[in-house]
């Protein structure tokens, strides 16, 4: 999860330009709706006011300077006004997003970051999302609006995140683990083909993910498991994939990094 995901699988990227870009909005909140076929690449842009990106149905990867962020079913990214990012949307992907005026929504605050959707937050997400372009604005709807910042403004962060990083020890790990999540070698033996030591390697870990080798290669396994599920993929084959020894070790470590099984992961999405 450091190399750009354009660079991370030999199928071709179909290339969109983002569905609308505006001098000024016309409206504190504009929502857009996508419907995105697999291997759809949305290129790097940015705009003077600030995005939700919200996922109805598939897994979205949102990449910025900081990194990848990954998008399932029941989560959104909240991006601060004049943040570059791209979308890559491996499989296909049902997405609404808001354009939000700044003014409206400073204490949403000018870090990108993934948030969880709650019932309540869906619920005004998706009522907002259905406005047309130039709605009438009321009471109404102001009041309406106010209170989806004020839910997205509690709404809890989560951990679908991994940041990008440029150190060269660190790179033939993340690239080959990248293509190959079930590669078994240990941080020996990954010291002894990077040329460092496997101490230096788990400080470097630390330094750049805040956690070390073994915790960094669970999280990129379950990162990596949330496409899988979103697809139908058995829990077996996602366990075979990601080089698990059971089905069961697949289940606890996605508890121990989602805090819920698969199962109940998949629920949330189910309308």
């Amino acid at each position: 999860m450091t190399l750009s995901l354009s660079k991370q699988t030999k199928s071709k990227w179909h290339l969109e330009s983002p569905s609308r870009l505006y001098p000024a909005l016309p409206r504190p909140i504009v929502s857009t709706s996508g419907e995105f076929k697999a291997m759809t690449q949305i290129v790097s842009h940015s705009h003077p006011w600030s995005q939700l990106s919200y996922s109805c149905r598939g897994v979205m990867h949102i990449e910025t300077s900081t990194g990848v962020f990954v998008i399932p079913p029941e989560q959104a990214l909240w991006l601060p006004a004049k943040t570059q990012h791209q979308h890559f949307c491996k499989n296909s992907v049902s997405n609404r997003s808001l354009y939000i005026d700044p003014a409206w929504s400073e204490e949403l605050g000018n870090s990108v970051r993934t948030l969880t959707v709650d019932p309540l937050l869906k619920s005004l997400l998706l009522e907002v999302a259905s406005w047309p372009e130039h709605y009438q604005e009321t009471e109404q709807t102001s009041r309406l609006t106010r209170v989806l910042i004020d839910r997205l403004a509690i709404a809890p962060s989560n951990e679908l995140f991994m940041p990008t990083i440029k150190d060269k020890r660190l790179l033939p790990i993340i690239d080959e683990l990248n293509h190959d999540p079930a590669n078994k070698l240990t941080i020996e033996q990954w010291a002894a083909k990077v040329g460092a030591s496997s101490r230096t390697l788990n400080r470097l870990f630390n330094k750049y993910y805040g956690m070390g080798f073994s915790r960094w290669k669970q999280k990129l396994k379950i990162l990596k498991s949330l496409e899988m599920l979103n697809t139908g993929t058995q829990l077996t084959n996602i366990a075979f994939e990601l080089g698990y020894e059971s089905t069961s070790a697949f289940i606890t470590g996605f508890k121990k990094q989602l805090g819920c099984s698969p199962k109940k992961y998949l629920s949330r999405g189910i309308d």
